[in-house]
């Protein structure tokens, strides 16, 4: 996946921009403040996962690559 930074000048263009993505159906649009909490959720799921791992209950990481 890639990303991509779009700078919008005109505010009142905005709706229209994001309206126009959207309707991309290989585009997702992800809002600056949508994405701040999805990287809060994916650090906290990461942390849960280091943590369970310590206590000898996680996967090994070749267990975890044989799941690929």
């Amino acid at each position: 996946m890639s990303h991509l930074v779009i700078h919008v000048r005109n505010k009142k263009k905005l709706p229209f921009i994001k309206e126009l993505l959207r309707h991309i159906d290989y585009v997702e649009v992800i809002e600056k403040k949508a994405l701040k909490e999805k990287v809060l959720q994916d650090l906290d799921e990461a942390i849960r996962f280091v943590n369970h791992y310590k206590k000898g209950k996680g996967k090994t990481l070749a267990k975890l690559l044989d799941e690929l």
